[in-house]
């Protein structure tokens, strides 16, 4: 008898091996206890929220910072591990949207952390001292090297999905919704197609490209930013590193794998 194909790995080696056992553990207590997947995203998003509130507090508030950083991303994958044992939802776009809001919020709040703490340490690069504006354009240039990274990720992810939420959007246009509701679908449907948009030409894909884009995607990235709020009690600086890291090395990372993706595929 033939083995079994190989279950394909839609993870990040950090959620393999510490987020997804952890969540699974938390989605068993969180549904014996009546949680729904909705109010674990809430939860991942609080935590998220006050991670970078934490960043910019004084002794050990980074450090708390930091774990609070782990414990969303720990969270953000027990949502959908407590959506899995109750019953399914007749709007599971509702669900999907909530926690990309909690990632938006997660990734907005840290990263105004981080500004707070590199403008108030008065850092100085070749006895050059950046004010507010230079932080500010790398700390927007960091947010959207994160986006693309996330989203491009996201993309092949969705089409390596059995089934995805993404590709039935449709079937769900002329569902009744409350305005709360109308907003995330909207939300979902204008980022299913900007992710589509920025993976670019051709949408580049694959289980070895979403293998490699997995290195730098969006849960690697928040523990790295964690690492560095528990570092930054001794060495504020730390964030500058990680933003030059993921703004060059980690951009053209992204670039040359797509790039290559896209050379398979036009000889294949």
């Amino acid at each position: 008898m033939a083995p079994a194909p190989k279950t394909k790995v839609l993870d990040e080696r950090f959620d393999v091996r510490v987020s997804r056992p952890v969540a699974r553990w938390m989605a068993r207590h969180l549904h014996r206890w009546g949680y729904s997947a909705d109010q674990v995203s809430i939860l991942a998003m609080a935590f998220g929220l006050t991670a970078g509130v934490a960043f910019t507090g004084g002794g050990l508030w980074p450090v708390l910072g930091g774990l609070l950083l782990i414990a969303m991303v720990i969270t953000d994958c027990a949502d959908g591990e407590v959506a899995r044992l109750s019953p399914p939802s007749d709007k599971p776009w509702r669900g999907r949207q909530l926690d990309g809001l909690a990632d938006l919020a997660t990734v907005l709040s840290v990263h105004i952390g981080m500004g707070i703490v590199l403008t108030r340490s008065n850092f100085s690069v070749g006895g050059y001292a950046p004010g507010v504006w230079e932080v500010t354009l790398l700390l927007g240039l960091g947010f959207f090297s994160f986006a693309w990274k996330s989203s491009v990720l996201d993309d092949i992810k969705q089409r390596l999905k059995p089934g995805s939420v993404d590709r039935d959007l449709a079937q769900y246009a002329d569902q009744p919704k409350t305005l709360f509701e109308r907003l995330l679908y909207w939300l979902l449907v204008n980022y299913v197609r900007t992710a589509e948009r920025i993976t670019g030409q051709g949408r580049p894909g694959g289980y070895g490209t979403f293998r490699l884009v997995a290195l730098v995607g969006p849960s690697h990235h928040l523990v790295a930013i964690a690492v560095c709020a528990m570092l930054s009690v001794f060495a504020p600086k730390i964030y500058l590193t990680y933003l030059v890291l993921t703004i060059v090395p980690g951009n053209l990372f992204i670039w040359a794998v797509l790039q290559r993706a896209r050379r398979r595929a036009a000889t294949a």
